[in-house]
């Protein structure tokens, strides 16, 4: 005979979560001493959830929540499924006469377009492949058209039954459903204690209540996949760990794919602002004058008196050596009346 134990979890997950901690590290000072550094640094681990499997006996108080949940919403003037449709038919159903002629003619249009489509199949076997695209993408065009009206008109219809006893009961009982059967566990699958404390139905709702206020992200994040994996599983949807799993998968790409849209928006909108702001640099840059603009007439005011001041010394110069024996004044005698040109110049620039 077998000890083997039945898993008792329908699906477990893990949520990552972010924590300080606290790392110390040793080394030694200019003097040789040994130095203790603690530094506090952030880190992700897991967090392990359960979804644990019902009981006959949580089964039975389940079925009695729904029950006494529906008779409350029909004490309250809420109507029935059965009831609502019984009105709308002797009002005249849901939708009008129009509506209904409407309804009708896109179902048969989309019937005559599928028909279409199979016999452009057939017959554009031979065809290029660029007119075979444009017949079937055009026909596929009008098929998506139509169903996306009577999609319209169905959910239409399918609100009006959203506030029913039913409805009501049945939004309510999935709730019960999460706040019984959400546990916290470890990594290799214990139950730790219940996601939202002991008690009744109300102490629970009152925990629930509590951490969605608090805002913790690790937390809203268990909620939230606790939700969604519950609804499906009361709906039929989910029963093996492997659908589970699929939804698993399927919500962490939604949520990637979110992440993803609000970067690339949030990357547009910096490129945009950047753009405007070299568009406003480069104008004022045109108005304003450039730095070289306003240094050229300057640096023509200090070349100008730059030969200024070398002709004056070299007329100082040659003042200085008037001074000197005649023999020299011999050698020199063309000097002098460069000398004086230079200085006729020197003054006239000062």
């Amino acid at each position: 005979m077998s000890n083997k134990k039945t898993n008792k979890w329908l699906y477990r997950f893990s949520v990552t979560r972010e924590v300080d901690v606290e790392e110390s590290s040793s080394s030694k000072d200019s003097k040789g001493k040994e130095v203790t550094v603690t530094k506090v640094i952030t880190k992700e681990e897991p967090v392990f959830f359960g979804i644990r499997k019902p009981t006959r006996k949580l089964f039975d108080e389940g079925e009695l929540f729904y029950g006494v949940t529906m008779s409350q919403g029909i004490k309250s003037g809420l109507l029935t499924k059965a009831q609502l449709s019984k009105r709308y038919d002797n009002d005249g159903g849901v939708l009008s006469e129009p509506d209904k002629e409407k309804y009708a003619q896109l179902y048969l249009e989309l019937f005559e377009l599928e028909n279409e489509l199979q016999r452009a199949q057939l017959n554009l076997e031979k065809a290029s492949e660029k007119k075979k695209k444009e017949e079937l993408t055009s026909i596929l065009q009008k098929m998506n058209e139509a169903r996306t009206q009577i999609q319209e008109f169905e959910s239409a219809q399918s609100n009006i039954f959203d506030q029913t006893a039913e409805n009501r009961a049945r939004n309510k009982t999935i709730m019960w459903w999460v706040l019984h059967l959400a546990n916290i566990t470890d990594d290799k699958g214990e139950a730790l204690s219940a996601f939202f404390g002991e008690g009744g139905y109300d102490e629970k709702l009152e925990n629930y209540d509590v951490k969605e206020d608090d805002g913790d992200l690790h937390i809203i994040e268990a909620m939230r996949k606790f939700a969604y994996f519950i609804s499906y599983w009361y709906n039929g949807q989910a029963n093996t760990e492997e659908e589970f799993a699929n939804i698993d998968k399927a919500l962490n790409e939604e949520e990637e794919s979110e992440e993803e849209s609000t970067e690339e928006s949030t990357e547009e909108s910096t490129e945009e602002s950047t753009e405007e702001s070299t568009e406003e640099s480069t104008e004022e840059s045109e108005k304003e004058p450039t730095e070289e603009s306003v240094k050229e007439p300057e640096e023509e005011i200090e070349e100008e008196a730059l030969e200024v001041k070398e002709v004056v010394a070299e007329v100082v110069e040659e003042d200085s050596k008037s001074e000197l024996p005649k023999i020299k004044e011999e050698k020199t005698t063309s000097k002098p009346k460069q000398v004086k040109n230079k200085k006729e110049s020197a003054k006239e620039k000062i």
